[in-house]
Parts: structure tokens; sequence; C-alpha cells
């Protein structure tokens, strides 16, 4: 018998096919695993602009307010006063007494949205709602629930101290009550 040298297209869609239900087989895993570095990812950048904005209230010697818009990933650091927010924030205050202020919109990663696990003083979609102030001190306005979720995937938990304005996060079970 000849000796052959290649394979037959029969040989080679079988192993396509192996290929494939094994990739079929992985993907949802995968997916899923990714997913959830994505909210990891998703809290530790809101950890950052939290640690920014209290950073900013301490230096610059007055507050600063970290907002969001409802059911969404938009959130915004800017000083506490009307100036910047037009709606009666802290007391005015005077340009020359102050550096150069913070002023930062952005938006989450991804399909991430905001949740606020006691829903309190979320406003209405395109509104600013405040989360919390970071005071001159170190402190914050209260105590503060975050939770950041994405449908299918573990939701993480972001937990802000009033008195210290200290941040510590958590990943929550899957279906976890609010």
């Amino acid at each position: 018998m000849a000796e052959r040298r290649g394979m037959t297209l029969l040989e080679l869609m079988l192993v396509l096919a192996i290929v494939a239900m094994l990739a079929a087989i992985a993907y949802p895993s995968i997916e899923t695993m990714y997913g959830d570095l994505r909210v990891q990812a998703a809290a530790d950048h809101l950890r950052g602009r939290f640690a920014l904005a209290r950073s900013r209230a301490i230096e610059d010697g007055r507050p600063y307010r970290f907002a969001v818009q409802s059911n969404s990933g938009v959130y915004r650091i800017a000083p506490d006063s009307a100036e910047f927010w037009g709606d009666g924030g802290s007391v005015g205050s005077d340009d020359a007494a102050f550096p150069t202020p913070l002023q930062l919109e952005d938006t989450l990663p991804e399909d991430i949205a905001f949740q606020l696990a006691d829903d309190r003083g979320f406003g209405t979609n395109g509104t600013w709602s405040t989360l919390v102030v970071f005071l001159p001190d170190g402190s914050c306005s209260s105590d503060r629930i975050i939770r950041l979720e994405r449908e299918g995937n573990r939701p993480v938990e972001i937990r802000i101290r009033g008195l210290t304005g200290g941040i510590t996060t958590q990943v929550l079970p899957m279906g976890a009550n609010r």
C-alpha cells in the first residue's frame, strides 16, 4: 500500500467539528469569568475615583460631590457648590481662595450601571443624584452602599464609611438579595 501524504476532507471536517464542539462547551464559562472581571474592574475604577474625590477635598479644603445619573454608568465629580451643580449645594466659594477645582465626568466600563442598595436619593433618568460628598476633613456625608451589576455576573458591593471615608468592596454570590 502506498504511503499517504496529507489528510482527507472527511478527516479535516471531523477535526474542525470537534474543535467547534469544544469551543461551544467552553464559551459560557469563559464569558461568565470575563464578565465577572469586568464588574470587578468597574469596582476598582470606582474606588480610584472615590479616592481621587476624597483626596481633592482634603487638598483643596472644600467638599467634593460625587453624583451619578440614575440607571446608567455615568458619574461626575466636582466641588459641592452651586457654581458647579446649579442646585444650591454647599456655600458658594471665592475662586481666589481655592486652587483650580477638579471637574470630571466619566462612565463606568461596558454595560455596568449604578444601583444603590438602599435606593435613597436616586433621581429620574438624566438628572444628577448625589451619591456622597467628601468633606475636607477626610470624612464623607454619609455611609453608602453601591452595587455594581451586570446581567449574568456576580454583583460587587462597594461600601463607603461616612466617618472615615474608607472604601471597601465585596463580591456577592449570584442572585444575592439586596
